[in-house]
This record gives structure tokens, sequence and C-alpha cells, in this order.
């Protein structure tokens, strides 16, 4: 049996989203304040996900370049994400290094209401609480059968740590966060030298 959130929490599957067998979003009072929280500390970006794309209100052309080039992203540039209409599902806070320093205001404010990690040096990602990789990943196992023990993730940064604990075969890749690290039970070479590869090549 799936566990799911209450209904209402619950954004109902439509044609809109083709792609999406889920999606929990954030409650929408919660992100205003979220989003009005970020906008007063200097140098922060953020990128507002959702089910038809990615939203953002940032200037920084390098930024948005990067995102639509390097990451392949739909992204929609709007002039206030408190006015997009889709429902969020993230909100990543983005600065050029130094993240998870600059928001540890942020982090003490919405810990409780809010599931909040970083993902590198730049980014900080906040979702609704509760969710996270590794309840994805025990949707999937629920939903198909899969037993943690037929299950295999790699991971680097703080994000990643849920879904490692939901897989057996869990591998840190070697320049990986020592707390990473310390959640996985294998280590794989450096994503950098194909580490997440070569373990395939040698599991098929």
């Amino acid at each position: 049996m799936i566990r799911r959130p209450p209904r209402s929490t619950l954004f109902p599957y439509t044609t809109l989203f083709r792609s999406s067998l889920y999606v929990y979003p954030i409650d929408r009072q919660i992100m205003k304040r979220l989003i009005l929280a970020v906008r007063q500390i200097p140098g922060l970006s953020m990128v507002y996900a959702a089910a038809d794309g990615d939203y953002t209100e940032s200037k920084d052309e390098a930024l948005c370049n990067w995102l639509v080039e390097s990451y392949k992203f739909n992204l929609h540039r709007v002039d206030d994400l408190l006015t997009v209409p889709v429902p969020c599902t993230k909100l990543s806070i983005y600065r050029a290094g130094g993240v998870e320093e600059a928001v540890k205001p942020l982090v003490e404010e919405f810990k409780d209401i809010l599931q909040i990690s970083c993902a590198g040096d730049v980014w900080l990602d906040c979702m609704a609480k509760n969710v996270n990789k590794g309840h994805a990943v025990k949707v999937i196992q629920d939903s198909l059968g899969i037993k943690p023990e037929e299950t295999m993730a790699f991971g680097d940064q703080l994000n990643d740590i849920e879904m490692l604990q939901q897989a057996y075969y869990s591998f840190a890749v070697a320049n990986a966060r020592d707390e990473v690290k310390k959640a996985a039970r294998f280590q794989a070479d450096s994503n950098v030298n194909q580490g997440v590869l070569k373990i395939l090549q040698n599991l098929l």
C-alpha cells in the first residue's frame, strides 16, 4: 500500500501534468513567506519548480543560460514568483558559492515546516515537509514491488542521504560530502572519474 498525503495536499493528476504521477506542492502561504524571506538576503536567486516547468524572477543572465543550456530546464522568466499560479513542488535557492553559510537564517526559520537540504555549494532545496528523494524511491519501490535489497542508489550531496538510506546498494562517490559517505554502505570512484558508470558496467 502506497502511503499518500491527505487529499488536500496532493495536487491531482491532470492533463496539464502528463509527466507527473504524484505532485506534493508546498503550502501556498509557506511558499509566499519563504520567497519574501529569500528576497531579504543579498546575492540569492530562486528557481520555482512546478509540474509544467521552472520559473525564476532572477535577472542573472549567466544563471538563466546555465539552467537552460546545461540542465535543459523549461525555464519561464517572470517578474514576480508570487504571481505564478501553478503550485510549487520545490524552491531552489542559488548563490554563486557559499550558499550553506548564507542561508543559515532561512534554514533556522523554516526547518520545522519544510524539507530543506543543500545540494552542493551553490544550491539549497526547499520542499514540503517529509518530501525527499528517499520518499520518491519508496513510492517507486512500493508501486512496483521492489525491495530495498533490490535497489541501488548513488549520491554525493546532503539531499541524497534519504535516498541512500532507502537502498541496500547505496554508493557515495569518492568526492561526496563526509555526511554522505557515512550514510552509504559502499563507495564508488569520483563523479569526475565516471564512478557511477564504472559500478554499472561492472554490474551489467
